[in-house]
């Protein structure tokens, strides 16, 4: 569940309308912006496979485990964007940027479960989730109304 926001008044009077601008920033491999091959080898991964690739839940990994850190950026931009000071296009392009880097570090550390013997062998790395590397390149964003 995507962190939310409540905004409250404690005195009467106006609370600025949001600026109109995008208003979603989709991170990982969004439509269009990740060859299909590896967005293939990101859902088998994440999901785990019938064929024996077991999951490793690597987005919803490094969200939960970044949960704090999005929301404490989300609160401290949201007055920015009322008062004029930030434009949301800015504001979701940044907060894609960070997310983009929890999920490549997800990616990097994550070690449970373990690659079958054969496979490290094969690829040589005991990192379930890097063999070349471009499934880690892949990971961005886009910013979306």
């Amino acid at each position: 569940m995507a962190p939310r926001i409540r905004i409250t008044r404690k005195k009467r009077g106006n609370i600025p309308k949001p600026p109109k601008g995008p208003t979603q920033v989709h991170v990982g491999f969004p439509a269009g912006k990740a060859d299909s091959d590896v967005v293939a080898r990101a859902i088998w991964n994440h999901y785990g496979t019938s064929r024996g690739i077991p999951a490793r839940p690597f987005l919803f990994n490094a969200i939960r485990k970044n949960r704090k850190n999005i929301s404490r950026y989300l609160e401290s931009v949201a007055p920015q964007i009322l008062q004029g000071v930030l434009t949301p296009d800015v504001a979701l392009s940044r907060l894609g940027i960070l997310t983009q880097g929890y999920i490549q570090d997800e990616i990097t550390t994550m070690r449970k479960p373990p690659n079958d013997p054969s496979t490290i062998k094969a690829k040589g790395s005991s990192n379930p989730l890097i063999d070349t590397g471009e499934m880690r390149g892949a990971v961005t964003y886009e910013v979306q109304s």
